[in-house]
C-alpha cells in the first residue's frame, strides 16, 4: 500500500513539474510620443543615454545605431538567468533568459519605441521551476520600460 502512495506522489510531482507552456507574443508593443521637444539629434542623444542606463546586463546590447536616421536598436534582457546545477551525475545548465528587441526611432519633437520578445519562452504556472515569467509580467515590464523611456525623453539635458 505504501508503495502505491509513493508511486502516486512521484507521478503527481513529475506531472506538476512538466506543465511548461509556451508564451508567444504575436505583435510588438509600440508607443509613439509626439509631445516631446527637441531636435532629432537632441532626442537621439537622450534615447542613447536611456539605453545605456537601462542596458546594465552584459548580454543587453545596442546592436544598431544611426544618428543621422535617428534609429537605435538593441537586445534587452527582460528576465531570467542561466543556472548550473551540479549533482552526482554531473552538471547541467538551465537557461530561462528572455530577450526583447527594443527599436527606437526619433525625429524632431517625437519618438517611437517598439518592444517585442525575440522568441517565445517557457512558463510554468505551478511555480516549481525557474520558468516563472508570465505574459502578464512581460506586459508590466514593457509598461515600466516605456514609462522610463518617456520620462528620459521629457527630462532636461544637463547643462554645463
Amino acid at each position: 500500500m505504501k508503495k502505491n502512495v509513493y508511486l502516486i506522489s512521484i507521478l503527481f510531482v513529475l506531472n506538476a513539474c512538466g506543465t511548461l507552456n509556451m508564451v508567444q507574443i504575436e505583435e510588438p508593443v509600440i508607443k509613439v510620443y509626439t509631445d516631446l521637444t527637441g531636435s532629432k539629434e537632441e532626442l537621439f542623444v537622450k534615447a542613447n543615454d536611456w539605453m545605456i542606463g537601462m542596458f546594465v546586463d552584459a548580454s543587453s546590447v545596442i546592436q544598431f545605431s544611426d544618428k543621422e536616421e535617428g534609429v537605435l536598436i538593441g537586445k534587452y534582457l527582460m528576465n531570467g538567468e542561466t543556472r548550473t546545477i551540479s549533482s552526482l551525475y554531473g552538471s547541467s545548465s538551465i537557461d530561462s533568459r528572455i530577450y526583447a528587441k527594443i527599436d527606437i526611432r526619433v525625429k524632431d519633437d517625437g519618438a517611437r519605441i517598439s518592444i517585442e520578445p525575440l522568441s517565445p519562452w517557457r512558463y510554468d504556472e505551478s511555480g516549481l521551476t525557474n520558468f516563472d515569467y508570465s505574459k502578464e509580467k512581460f506586459y508590466e515590464d514593457v509598461d515600466k520600460l516605456m514609462l522610463s523611456f518617456y520620462n528620459a525623453m521629457k527630462a532636461d539635458r544637463i547643462q554645463f
